[in-house]
């Protein structure tokens, strides 16, 4: 297989491991702010259920971690297509990148509502 082939196939692997810690986290989120809710709607005292909130932080910030870890992975992966003569190869994948690194800008403000 040629190097091109094989690169985009990784990269494919990386975008979607990208895109699962991701929602992952979004869906850890979610868990996060549902839980104290849960306790004040069933009216319970504080301390009900606060190990499971500490474990679900604790996760959380595992995910944070693993998160940061395929970032410094795509960008050494990067390096390494540079380093096996794909320079000027670009992989698609994984969302809009702006050319100077921020993120696509919309002009347009959202309503967000409050949790």
């Amino acid at each position: 297989m040629n190097r091109r082939i094989v690169a985009e196939h990784l990269a494919t692997r990386l975008f979607t491991a990208e895109e699962a810690v991701d929602n992952t986290l979004a869906a850890m989120g979610e868990l996060i702010a549902a839980m104290p809710r849960a306790r004040l709607q069933a009216r319970v005292a504080a301390g009900v259920g606060q190990q499971a909130v500490d474990h679900v932080m604790e996760a959380a910030s595992g995910l944070a971690d693993v998160r940061r870890s395929l970032i410094a992975a795509h960008g050494a992966l990067a390096d390494a297509k540079d380093q096996i003569g794909l320079r000027r190869v670009t992989l698609v994948g994984g969302g809009d990148k702006a050319e100077d690194g921020d993120p696509t800008r919309t002009g347009f403000l959202e309503v967000v509502k409050s949790a």
